[in-house]
């Protein structure tokens, strides 16, 4: 048997013909006065690399197994076989842990840090909604209220998919610190407002830290936790994100009737705070080297800039269209058609300007990625669309109070986190994932097609089981998305992937409830215009709920109620067919090894000769 050592030094001898196949290249001679350059070869997995270092720079030939064992150069086995031989040098290089799960009090401590933070980025979607009589009373500013959910929306949403460039760049503890304080202030802000303005102002600024909690939280676990364990520790967040959406209106009522709408911000400030300290003092993953003007100049800011003005062109676009403005006013369109233009600017400029672009554009050939954004955008859609206007159907068309209706949805996250938790295992134990997100899909298409069977006077026994049936599919959709994405890249897009997702979700909660909620007024307006023709106060139940029972008999106020339903109806046909959208990407997704610290890949081998 020929020896590889000897036959790779006869391959680095200069003026020595060459025997390889003419699909290969050959090494450069040297001059004559110049000493053979040392040839280094790699193996990593399954491949061999020649690195020569000589003056005109570094030159790597890279065969893999099958050609470089027909090479002249002999042929390279077993790892064990070159580090056994006398002649050259060989050095074994262990990667670096994939993984850095810190000791079990510090770990508990972060995941609570975590945890805070997740909360109160949910909370704040949706806890003002049930302070707005008191704001507008003490500001009069109704035609401005709108902006107190879309100001937060729109920067949450904007900012998110920057967050997981920038913490390859400058740090996930850094970045992480910088998207707390940036809440924190912007609930300062709100909590003191002296103007309305000032409290737009305020939601806006905290809507660009929440925007980074959302995605920091899930990319953290990520640098912490094997892709095995981690799937348990993801459920559990996704179960505190859908029991703040739930608890949400609770506590906001609760702070308006008992102390003031101002408590809806403040709270966010000492668990905030404790969350901020809880990290400061135990979260230590590595940092990136470098300045930091050095790391500064490695940031896209060309393609940050057309990322948040499509986004929010688009947001905007949404959030006016049916309300401020008609859908097919000029200032809708305008909006929603030079957003999408901006967006393909964005992916022009990604694809091929910088060098570590925020979106890396060939990406999304990979099938695993193309196949869960749109999955998870469509469920998102489905899943907000739903929650948005189970409200409408408690308090309106059941007539229960804020209190009572929010209590309503607690099948929903029941649901959630049965199937979260049982997911979460799953992953742990058996180390599969790619089937859950059609399977929950396909359960939540079915919830969804059960919510028609909402009527007047459905009982409670059915309310609870089709909100449980929803929230048992939503709940398999939590995590697996997520192991889907990062199990398809390499370690380095980890961050990019996982913003990602949280960006889809976000943008697909958005798209639903403006999709929906044009339906929904629609619809009710056409049905309320059939059933009451010469009744011009009619409309007015339409945006003031209270003026139902107010204004109109029994028999009346059964009509309408009625004409709610219809509406509410049409919101299920909504989802229903974005369930189905959902479910049919999903079928997609394919299973990939998840990777742990015992099986990130082989080792290193350089030899040198």
């Amino acid at each position: 048997m020929a020896n590889p050592l000897s036959d790779l030094k006869q391959a680095a001898t200069p003026n020595v013909p060459s025997t390889t196949s003419s699909s290969t290249s050959t090494l450069p001679s040297p001059s004559n006065n110049t000493t053979p350059a040392p040839v280094s070869v790699i193996i990593h997995e399954g491949k061999m690399e020649l690195d020569e270092a000589g003056p005109q720079g570094s030159k790597i030939e890279k065969l893999d197994n099958a050609s470089s064992s027909s090479s002249s150069t002999g042929s390279l086995k077993d790892v064990g076989e070159l580090a056994d031989q006398d002649e050259g040098e060989a050095t074994v290089d262990t990667p670096p842990p994939m993984f850095y799960k810190p000791p079990p009090r510090q770990f508990a401590l972060i995941l609570t840090a975590l945890s805070f933070c997740v909360f109160l980025a949910s909370l704040d979607q949706i806890i003002v909604s049930t302070s707005i009589p008191a704001i507008t009373k003490e500001y009069n500013s109704l035609g401005d209220i709108s902006w107190l959910g879309t100001a937060y929306m729109m920067t949450s949403t904007a900012f998110q998919p920057l967050y997981g460039k920038v913490s390859d760049i400058f740090g996930r503890k850094s970045t992480m610190l910088f998207a707390n304080f940036m809440f924190l202030v912007g609930s300062a802000i709100s909590g003191w407002a002296t103007s309305m303005t000032m409290l737009i102002a305020g939601r806006g600024v905290a809507g660009i830290g929440a925007g980074g909690l959302m995605a920091m939280v899930f990319i953290i676990l990520s640098d912490m936790l094997d892709m095995r364990e981690r799937g348990k520790y993801m459920g559990f967040i996704g179960i505190i994100f859908s029991l703040s959406s739930v608890i949400g209106p609770l506590l906001g009522g609760a702070f308006t009737d008992n102390l003031t709408w101002r408590w809806s911000f403040w709270i966010n400030l000492p668990i905030g705070g404790v969350s901020m300290i809880f990290i400061f003092f135990n979260l230590s993953l590595p940092t990136p080297k470098g300045s930091f003007s050095e790391k500064i100049k490695r940031v896209d800011f060309v393609g940050s800039i057309f990322l948040l003005g499509a986004v929010m062109m688009i947001l905007l676009s949404l959030s006016w269209g049916g309300a401020q403005y008609e859908w097919s006013s000029a200032t809708v369109l305008g909006l929603l058609i030079g957003g999408f233009a901006v967006a393909g600017v964005f992916v022009l400029i990604e694809w091929k300007v910088p060098k570590e672009p925020i979106v890396p554009i060939h990406l999304y050939k990979i099938r695993n990625l193309w196949s869960t954004y749109g999955s998870v955008f469509f469920s998102g859609m489905a899943f907000f669309g739903i929650l948005f206007y189970l409200p409408v159907y408690f308090q309106v068309v059941k007539g229960e109070s804020a209190t009572i209706g929010g209590l309503e949805t607690v099948p929903f996250v029941v649901g959630i986190v049965i199937t979260a938790t049982g997911t979460g295992i799953w992953v742990l134990k058996r180390g599969t994932y790619a089937f859950f997100p059609a399977v929950g899909n396909f359960i939540f298409l079915v919830g969804a097609g059960l919510c028609l069977f909402f009527e007047v006077e459905t009982k409670r026994v059915v309310t609870v089981f089709v909100l449980l049936c929803c929230g048992l599919g939503m709940g398999f959709n939590m995590q697996a998305a997520t192991l889907a994405v990062q199990a398809a890249v390499k370690p380095k897009y980890m961050a990019t992937v996982t913003a990602s997702v949280q960006f889809t979700r976000s943008l697909g909660q958005v798209f639903g409830i403006a999709i929906v909620g044009s339906v929904f007024n629609n619809k009710l307006k056409e049905g309320l215009s059939a059933s009451f023709p010469n009744d011009e106060k009619i409309h007015l139940v339409a945006e003031n709920h209270s003026a139902i029972r107010l204004l109109y008999g029994p028999l009346e106020q059964r009509a309408i109620f009625e004409c709610f339903v219809d509406g509410l109806h049409f919101v299920f046909y909504c989802a229903i067919a974005m369930c189905a959208l959902s479910f049919i990407l999903a079928c997609f997704i394919q299973h990939k090894e998840l990777k742990t610290n015992e099986n990130q890949g082989k080792p290193e081998l350089t030899v040198e000769v």
